[in-house]
């Protein structure tokens, strides 16, 4: 989880650097991460809203999952873990505990299987309360978005990235 506190910070970066390494489908924009070693660690994709509540997924290179939740109603330390809980209609509340990775955002662990990401996948409304504040999320698209997520995962597994 450590490693994608690192990613966030990178990942305002997404809409600004078109290259190899970014994609897009929809309004969701992603792209594959390298460490300072240029060995690939991780693949992010975002909806950004500046107005709202910033989301998005990490996959690492070993398949683990998260989803990324940005408000600048947060006010947090970094580095911290926190907990969270996700309501969705139709499933039990799920209690988390997030990594801090910003100020203003939490990093949730999720099973990549679990009943949560197959209705995210579906496009369900759902809300997760962070810090006694609520935030409710409406997405579209998020089954594509995964799949690209996918999908960029498996392209750069094992790569490096090469600077010239």
């Amino acid at each position: 989880m450590r490693l994608w506190a690192l990613t966030y910070f990178g990942l305002v970066l997404v809409a600004a650097t078109p290259g190899a390494e970014t994609f897009q489908t929809g309004d969701w924009k992603g792209r594959a991460n390298f460490n300072s070693e240029g060995a690939f660690t991780d693949c992010t994709v975002l909806l950004t809203d500046p107005e709202s509540t910033t989301i998005g997924f990490v996959m690492t290179h070993g398949s683990d999952l998260g989803m990324i939740v940005a408000n600048s109603a947060l006010n947090m330390k970094p580095g911290t873990k926190k907990p969270v809980i996700i309501h969705m209609d139709g499933l039990d509340s799920i209690a988390a505990m997030s990594d801090v990775v910003a100020e203003t955002g939490v990093l949730v662990p999720l099973e990549t299987d679990g009943p949560l990401i197959r209705n995210i996948e579906q496009d369900k409304e759902f809300r997760v309360s962070v810090r006694e504040k609520e935030f409710a999320l409406q997405l579209s698209d998020t089954r594509e978005a995964l799949e690209a997520l996918k999908t960029c995962v498996e392209t750069h597994r094992g790569k490096k990235r090469i600077e010239l």
